[in-house]
């Protein structure tokens, strides 16, 4: 019923078949292997190592930024900012009278006690302030110079210290006082230094 095969095409047969083995063979052998791929929760290790950097210099940046905004913010509601006490002088007197402008501050020789003049609802009202914010009226008159000069002034006084105390940062505040020299409006300044030298200096109050 079936047709034996030849012997020679046998021998055909078994000669193609060890080619196509070889064949196979050598190219499983010519092929490089393939680099390893590096797992996936290794790659994560990487990168979450490199994160705590990232936060340390996002909170840096946001501290800074949380710096500048406070400082900014006190500027902005008129608030004074210095370490010396005269600063606190001058946020009692300003609450006290906010649309005020203040010309003259005299720290008294005890230190204890300050005269300071301030320009509010067209007259100066002289008053007598303690550290501790404590105010006395000691008397109000409409000094026409004060009053113009303050109109004209654009430079408060605790810019104007705070311009003074960037030259002279260990200095102590005795006496600021706005004045008009040849036309041209500034601040005059009067600090004590470390060997209680005397330090005048002029701020433009424009």
């Amino acid at each position: 019923m079936f047709k034996k095969p030849e012997p020679g095409q046998s021998k055909l047969y078994a000669g193609l078949a060890g080619v196509a083995a070889l064949a196979l063979f050598t190219a499983c052998t010519a092929e490089e292997p393939a680099q390893e791929e590096q797992p996936a929760d290794q790659q994560t290790e990487q990168q979450d190592t490199s994160a705590p950097a990232d936060d340390e210099t996002t909170t840096a940046d946001d501290e800074t930024d949380d710096q500048t905004d406070a400082s900014d913010e006190a500027t902005e509601n008129g608030e004074a900012s210095g370490d010396d006490e005269v600063y606190s002088i001058i946020d009692a007197v300003e609450a006290e009278y906010s649309n005020g402008f203040i010309v003259d501050i005299d720290r008294e020789d005890d230190g204890s006690t300050y005269e300071v003049d301030v320009v509010a609802d067209n007259e100066v009202h002289q008053l007598d302030v303690t550290a501790d914010g404590t105010i006395t009226v000691d008397e109000t008159d409409t000094d026409d110079d004060d009053i113009r000069e303050a109109e004209q002034a654009t430079v408060t006084v605790s810019e104007a210290l705070d311009k003074a105390f960037s030259q002279h940062a260990d200095a102590r505040f005795d006496q600021i006082q706005l004045d008009e020299d040849d036309g041209s409006i500034h601040w005059e300044v009067d600090f004590e230094g470390d060997n209680d030298e005397d330090i005048e200096l002029e701020v433009p109050a424009t």
